[in-house]
């Protein structure tokens, strides 16, 4: 599929309601916003299948919402994908790339480590929200998760909401294996 292409499904799927609404609201800083959900996206991307020349074109468009959303899920998990987290502008660009992408990436658990005690608060956002994705999937993972929580000191409520996200999850497995 054609970068031209997926602009005009854009175009195509645009709901000006959501669209104003974001807006109104500032809960996105992309200049352009056409108000496609999450289900519409992921049309979009299946259509496309996995692309990383088009995943690399869309994420540079930093501009327009749905670029930003749709390229890491047609983008290759690989270990230069995990490069994105440092790129995530907003908690849903951060919240998409990890379900979609990065809990797929072989290194994905590095990364975390890197960027748990990062001074940037998207960065953490994104390591955590990284972690909890990464936690969901796998024990091995939910077994590191106290330890890599007491190196993270949240830098607001965002990220503290997503350490208590964890700890509940963990408690839930905990409840759930007895």
């Amino acid at each position: 599929m054609e970068l031209r292409t997926v602009k005009q499904r854009f175009f195509a799927f645009r709901n000006g309601i959501i669209a104003d609404l974001l807006r109104s609201q500032r809960a996105s800083d992309h200049r352009v916003i056409f108000g496609l959900n999450i289900p519409q996206l992921r049309e979009i991307a299946a259509e496309a299948g996995c692309d990383p020349e088009l995943a690399a074109q869309l994420w540079a468009d930093r501009e327009v919402r749905e670029s930003r959303l749709l390229a890491p899920m047609i983008a290759a998990p690989t270990d230069d994908a995990l490069a994105w987290m440092d790129e995530a502008h907003t908690m849903e660009e951060a919240d998409v790339l990890c379900h979609a992408l990065l809990r797929r990436c072989p290194g994905a658990l590095d990364a975390v480590r890197l960027r748990l005690s990062d001074a940037d608060p998207m960065r953490q956002y994104c390591a955590l929200r990284l972690l909890l994705n990464l936690a969901m999937a796998s024990a091995e993972v939910r077994a590191a998760v106290p330890g890599l929580l007491a190196q993270c000191s949240p830098l607001n409520s965002a990220n503290a909401g997503v350490c208590d996200r964890l700890r509940q999850l963990l408690a839930d497995y905990e409840e759930n294996a007895l």
